[in-house]
């Protein structure tokens, strides 16, 4: 089954496509798919269903950069034709009978799914039928250690392993190139593949690594469209051979020589793609043959030849440079492409000059017009006689056509004569309708200052009516921001109350607090909600936290040593803990005899900032975790004198048996 894309544009900011999808069985087509999107979808549209063709009305609806990427997918095809060969797709669609509304991008996407495989439109040719292969370092080779050296001949060896893989393949797929490379220490640097080939064709793809191989097709400098139905050309295409001398390379060298010897064009240019070539060659006439300077010929020539069916002409041998010098003394050249291209022409004209001389002693004089064309027939293999023949049978068409075109000139004036009668009946016609329509605009004139008048009445009855209704708008509009300050303002009053509630209660449990606070049973300590640096900033900005006062750590996990030296710095007497505190913090607490207690231990109750201890609990867990803190601390300085004696000790020993 093959299906056909057809695309329109919606919109230009944000840029929307209609997208018609139909599918062919024998005469019959089939709707698939009719949608709009961007040209995300497009593309992912065209991915998913594969079309043969994507139609389109214009390439204007498209960037040149979309046109690129699309065609790598889809052939692209201008229903619409190209600048010198345009019909409008309203006249298209009625000539084969599709029904269309020039309004409706859908039905003109569908018009263009449908054209193309009636073979109307132009393919466009974005890319040249060459592809450039490089192979080169997937990684940097800058300056290294030791190894880097061995590392940079690893990787030349790789590349020229794969370089020569490539060129395997490609050689055994039929393929025409040249290649060129950077040979280095263990093989290659870089290699770069010319392939005379559309990238399509071409299996190798890029691909990323220690090795990276970027597969290029090169674009035209502009674009090309191709008929999707090839035209047949005239007959004289051929009537004008010549010989085409190419010196291929960054730089391409040209010399187009006529079968006389004589030097048409000897030209060079940077990056000189084919096609630019081929262009260049028939505005000079057909190539008869292409010579080359060098044995084995270039890919690029090969091609050349092929895609016109011409003789490749090459040298036993690569010709000298003396010879080079020698062939092109009595011409202009500019370069050495130049000269080499020119010397290859000259070569092959030398080479054939005796055959062309024969043919021509043979050709008649009625035909001496076409002896280019004759030799040419001749030298590719057609028989002279068969040549004559053929020249003769193109030049009856050619006189029959003259013939048939030929009318009687009595049937001309007859018909000149019908057309001006035709001419004049068609000038009353529109005589007599211009006296009618000029009736028709004084009554239209008459009624449109009835309007004009009923218009300026109208507008002032509006004017009134909008004054009335703006007034009214900012009534409204008054309203409405009063009714939202009174919403927020209930709002913070409604926050307001809920914070007077919970200070009340706060309030309330503290004057609890107070008669507590005289009893000799109960400690009270404060709480520090956040151990951080922060957290202990705010309890002591209003003297909340003072020298000998009892720390509860509600959550004792984020503050460090720097925290904990802050409470040491106040001088508190112990730090009460829920949970783990951090091995800094607890190191800082431990080196200044400030005795961490778990909270679990003691009889405890939280009453807004303060926490209510039992005394008794407390003093017995704060003097056994004061004493172990003193212990702890004497061991840890005895240790560290029998440290001090055992070092001094082997110090001595050393020092004797020096």
């Amino acid at each position: 089954m093959e299906t056909s894309l057809g695309v329109d544009i919606i919109s230009r900011d944000p840029r929307i496509y209609a997208m018609v999808i139909i599918s062919r069985e024998g005469n019959r087509f089939l709707p698939v798919l009719k949608e709009s999107g961007s040209r995300l979808k497009l593309l992912k549209l065209i991915k998913k269903y594969s079309p043969i063709y994507m139609g389109i009305d214009s390439t204007e609806e498209f960037s040149r950069h979309d046109l690129e990427k699309l065609s790598k997918h889809v052939s692209i095809v201008q229903v619409t034709g190209k600048f010198d060969d345009f019909t409008s797709l309203p006249v298209l669609a009625k000539r084969h009978r599709i029904s269309l509304n020039p309004k409706n991008p859908f039905d003109e996407a569908y018009a263009l799914s449908r054209l193309p495989f009636e073979g109307i439109g132009y393919k466009l040719k974005m890319y040249e039928d060459e592809t450039e292969i490089l192979v080169s370092s997937g990684r940097s080779l800058g300056r290294g250690g030791y190894s880097q050296g061995r590392y940079q001949r690893r990787t030349f060896a790789l590349i020229k392993y794969k370089v020569r893989e490539i060129e395997k393949e490609l050689t055994n797929e039929g393929f025409n190139f040249d290649i060129s490379v950077v040979e280095r220490e263990g093989g290659f640097s870089k290699g770069i593949f010319k392939v005379y080939s559309n990238f399509e064709n071409i299996l190798i793809k890029s691909s990323r690594g220690d090795i990276r191989i970027d597969v290029r097709p090169l674009k035209k400098s502009s674009i090309e469209y191709e008929p999707l139905v090839k035209r047949v050309e005239g007959f004289n295409i051929k009537d004008k051979y010549v010989i085409v001398g190419v010196d291929p390379g960054t730089t391409v060298g040209l010399s187009v020589l006529d079968l006389e010897g004589n030097a048409l064009t000897i030209i060079s240019k940077r990056s000189f793609s084919m096609s630019d070539v081929k262009e260049e060659i028939r505005k000079y006439g057909y190539p008869l043959i292409f010579a080359s300077d060098v044995h084995p010929p270039s890919g690029f020539i090969e091609k050349l030849s092929t895609s016109f069916d011409s003789i490749l002409y090459v040298p036993p041998l690569s010709i000298p440079v003396r010879e080079k010098n020698e062939l092109s003394k009595d011409y202009e050249v500019s370069n050495a492409h130049e000269r080499d291209a020119l010397s290859a022409a000259l070569k092959a004209y030398l080479h054939y000059k005796n055959k062309f001389t024969q043919i021509k002693s043979k050709i008649p004089p009625e035909l001496s017009h076409y002896s280019s064309r004759i030799i040419g027939e001749v030298i590719k293999g057609m028989p002279i006689k068969d040549a004559f023949d053929k020249i003769k049978e193109d030049m009856k068409e050619k006189e029959d056509e003259i013939i048939l075109e030929q009318k009687n000139p009595e049937e001309i004036i007859q018909e000149q004569l019908k057309t001006i009668e035709n001419f004049k009946e068609k000038q009353n016609a529109l005589r007599k309708d211009f006296e009618k329509l000029q009736l028709e605009s004084i009554d239209l004139k008459k009624k449109l200052q009835e309007k004009e008048t009923t218009i300026i009445s109208l507008e002032r009855k509006l004017f009134d009516i909008l004054g009335s209704q703006k007034k009214e708008a900012l009534k409204e509009n008054v309203i409405k921001t009063k009714n939202f300050e009174i919403t927020s303002l209930r709002k913070t009053v409604d926050i307001l109350k809920s914070k007077v509630n919970m200070l009340t209660e706060e309030n309330k449990r503290l004057k609890e607090l107070k008669p507590l606070m005289e009893s000799e049973d109960i400690l009270i300590g404060k709480v520090l909600t956040i151990f951080s640096i922060d957290g202990i900033k705010n309890l002591t900005k209003n003297q909340d936290l003072t020298e000998g006062d009892i720390v509860y750590l509600k959550d004792a996990t984020g503050g460090g040593a720097e925290a904990a030296k802050m409470l040491s710095d106040i001088k508190i007497k112990a730090v009460l803990i829920t949970g783990k505190i951090s091995h800094q913090a607890q190191e800082e607490l431990i080196d200044v005899e400030i005795p961490i207690i778990d909270s679990k231990d003691i009889k405890m109750e939280l009453i807004s900032k303060f926490v209510i201890l039992d005394r008794k609990s407390f003093d017995l867990v704060y003097k056994k975790e004061k004493e172990l803190l003193l212990t702890s601390k004497k061991q840890k300085e005895s240790n560290k004198l029998i440290k001090i004696i055992e070092d001094y000790r082997e110090q001595r020993k050393t020092d004797y048996k020096a």
